[in-house]
């Protein structure tokens, strides 16, 4: 039984599965939202105070723009047509009436449906039984590994990426799901991409058509997900060289095709080179963007259930028949470029991590249902075992496949423990937030220009943007120009023992208009702005202060 023929009940179970997830990723936004302490209140991120990032860009497409301005950095720059995705969130939240958050829950939901019935519908092209359907769904939403430590030889520069299980989302499907709509969409056009380029590599009758949805897939994975685009041309061409191998010929028909393919996305891509070469603030931003990937070793724990049975299948699969194996051979091709690309001379290298577990879950599958169980049944143990009351080969074989399953998943389940725990009780600052910080932000967005800069701590100029829509001093990693000078000097700043005359030099250069000061910089050191004449108080609550710089001082 192929995808198209997939019977409507079975259908009907995936969905449910796939809502009763999805549902299930919901709980611990929900007890942020509903065990929120008195005088706090929940910001709606989850990982990553610097996620404000992308509530910033939608709540720039609710203010009706189509072009990016990176609002984490004073230095002036032109908006550009990148973060389009969501730059369209935005416009959608106006058109519905919805706030930049509730945009940002909705879309997280709406993508994990799509991803988890496009992810069964990827998976079903290369099984004929619903059991191994199930069980290759299983692995893939719930699978994960053992990457729990922290190794001797691991460099303090990689620290962020470890462990994978709990520092990168994207190295598996149900975290990527938990967090980040731009992972999961990602994901699910990279498998509609990858399944019309099977398709089309592979069925003579109608190439066009299939090449003409790959383009769209890619196109759409450029305003997306534009990283995504290096595995899906590496996978692509690798897997043309392989089917020329195979077949013993060269496959002219096959570029015709492909230039479609990687046509239709083309301008945009073009657009986006021409904007790293003549916009000096993005090109900064692209190389403060780095993502390395840590030792090899992680990634083999990350991936380790899937990996022991997927490495099963290669002889089988050398023995098969040449349909089959230029089926599955696309599989293993996916996952030895993701390896190669993790550890390739480019500074965004684990970002290529997203999606694989999909390959690999798939040949698990396989290894498992088609191998390891056939093999285990000829036990002696396993036929013993079967043959007393109450027992089945089929009984056994299920409940060693739930076994397995539930063995993969406990990273997974993990996860989603420790994401109900911190979003439920610890709530931590500045996940949680004071409630007078945000009247303060409030405030901010009320009464002056989103044009006009604002001084603050790192950690409060990693919300502003979010929540009042102006420029930061400091405020996220990549999109800060300068980030670690910025934040040492936004550190100086509010520490006593600093001058004033370098604190109004330092105004003066970034044309800073605001200054920020609550809990996060008066942890920062006791410098009083009462006592500076450069600043005049123009908000105040119990919890925060906002100061406008003199005009003199500007």
């Amino acid at each position: 039984m192929r995808a198209d023929v997939i019977s409507q009940r079975e259908w009907i179970v995936v969905i449910v599965i796939a809502l009763s997830v999805t549902v299930l990723l919901q709980v611990p936004y929900a007890l942020g939202y509903v065990l929120a302490r008195p005088r706090t209140e929940y910001t709606g991120l989850l990982i990553n105070v610097e996620d404000g990032s992308y509530l910033s860009a939608i709540g720039q497409g609710i203010n009706g723009a189509w072009l990016y301005r990176i609002p984490f950095t004073t230095e002036p720059h032109a908006p550009v047509f990148i973060e389009v995705f969501y730059l369209a969130l935005g416009h959608a939240a106006r058109a519905l009436n919805l706030s930049a958050t509730a945009m940002w829950h909705l879309a997280r939901i709406v993508a994990t449906i799509i991803l988890f019935v496009v992810l069964y519908d990827f998976i079903a092209r290369f099984f004929d039984s619903s059991r191994q359907r199930r069980v290759a769904y299983a692995l893939a939403i719930f699978g994960a590994g053992y990457d729990f430590w922290r190794f001797p030889f691991d460099g303090a520069n990689g620290a962020e990426a470890l462990p994978i299980e709990l520092r990168v989302p994207e190295a598996h499907i149900f975290y990527s799901a938990l967090t980040y709509p731009h992972f999961a969409l990602g994901i699910a056009l990279v498998l509609v991409t990858f399944a019309l380029l099977l398709r089309g590599l592979n069925d003579e009758h109608r190439p066009i058509v299939y090449a003409v949805g790959a383009g769209l897939g890619n196109l759409l994975i450029g305003i997306v997900y534009p990283f995504l685009m290096y595995l899906i041309v590496a996978v692509t061409g690798a897997y043309l060289l392989f089917l020329m191998w195979h077949r013993r010929k060269m496959l002219w028909r096959a570029l015709l095709p492909l230039g479609v393919v990687f046509g239709l996305p083309a301008p945009l891509f073009a657009y986006y080179q021409s904007v790293l070469m003549t916009n000096p603030v993005i090109r900064l931003w692209n190389v403060q963007a780095t993502t390395l990937s840590p030792h090899p070793l992680h990634f083999v724990l990350a991936y380790a259930p899937l990996l022991v049975f997927a490495v099963l299948t290669i002889r089988p699969l050398a023995r098969a028949d040449a349909a089959r194996q230029r089926v599955f051979a696309f599989l293993w091709i996916w996952v030895i470029v993701v390896a190669l690309l993790l550890y390739a001379p480019i500074t965004q290298q684990r970002r290529f991590v997203e999606g694989v577990q999909v390959p690999l879950a798939i040949l698990a599958a396989l290894g498992l249902c088609e191998v390891a169980l056939p093999r285990l049944a000829r036990t002696r143990v396993f036929v013993a075992l079967s043959q007393r009351p109450n027992y089945s080969v089929a009984g056994l074989e299920r409940l060693l496949i739930i076994v397995f399953i539930a063995l993969a998943s406990v990273a997974s389940a993990y996860v989603w423990v420790s994401s109900v725990a911190l979003l439920g009780l610890v709530q931590p600052y500045p996940l949680f937030r004071p409630t007078a910080e945000l009247q303060a932000m409030d405030w901010l967005r009320a009464h002056t220009s989103p044009n006009d800069a604002v001084l603050s701590s790192y950690w409060t100029g990693s919300f502003i943007p979010a929540r009042a829509g102006n420029i930061v001093f400091v405020g996220q990693r990549y999109e800060t120009i300068h980030f670690d000078e910025k934040r040492a000097a936004a550190e100086k700043f509010f520490d006593a023992a600093m001058d004033d005359a370098w604190r109004v030099a330092l105004l003066r250069e970034y044309r800073i208009i605001y200054v920020f000061w609550g809990k996060a910089e008066r942890d920062l050191g006791a410098f009083d702005p009462e006592r500076a004449s450069y600043l005049q108080r123009v908000f105040a609550n119990e919890e925060a202060r906002i100061y406008r710089v003199r005009e003199g001082e500007q």
